[in-house]
């Protein structure tokens, strides 16, 4: 609800001076061709989404087949997300010249979205292979498994 307190206020007390003696905002003549602003605009976005989805993962047990596929569907949605953020942060000429931070806010959010995309892609078989046969890859109360070794001592690493 703050969020919307603080634009409500910030609406009114602009309000409060005459229109002749608001200052206006410079106008710069360096321009950045890719639309970062707007596609950090929309990270900002996912970002909340990922904050309902951790909050409803962390409260709901057992949580619902519903819930499972809009969070994966929301992950193909984050994977492009990332794709055309890396994408857009790479094509760039003259906005690490105009706008520092943001080139260079986009590019580290679209190196960690590739680095966290390379995870996936790497325990995708991992668990496919435990969705075809269950327990093959991990198994904890037989104590057996391709991954049963590995993990053993940190089961952190590990979770379907």
């Amino acid at each position: 609800m703050w969020f919307y307190f603080i634009a409500h206020c910030a609406y009114h007390f602009v309000r409060w001076f005459p229109k002749a003696n608001r200052k206006a905002v410079e106008r710069s003549k360096r321009y950045c061709d890719q639309p970062l602003l707007n596609i950090s605009v929309s990270c900002i976005v996912f970002t909340f989404a990922m904050i309902a989805f951790s909050f409803l993962f962390a409260m709901m047990e057992p949580v619902p087949w519903q819930l499972k596929i809009a969070f994966h569907f929301f992950g193909f949605g984050s994977l492009l997300m990332g794709l055309v953020l890396f994408a857009s942060s790479l094509d760039v000429i003259d906005c690490p010249k105009y706008v520092p931070e943001l080139y260079y806010l986009c590019l580290s959010f679209g190196i960690f979205a590739i680095l966290s995309a390379g995870f996936i892609i790497i325990m995708l078989p991992f668990w496919l292979v435990n969705y075809l046969w269950p327990d093959s890859v991990l198994n904890r109360r037989e104590r057996r498994g391709v991954c049963y070794e590995p993990v053993k001592c940190c089961t952190c690493l590990w979770h379907i």
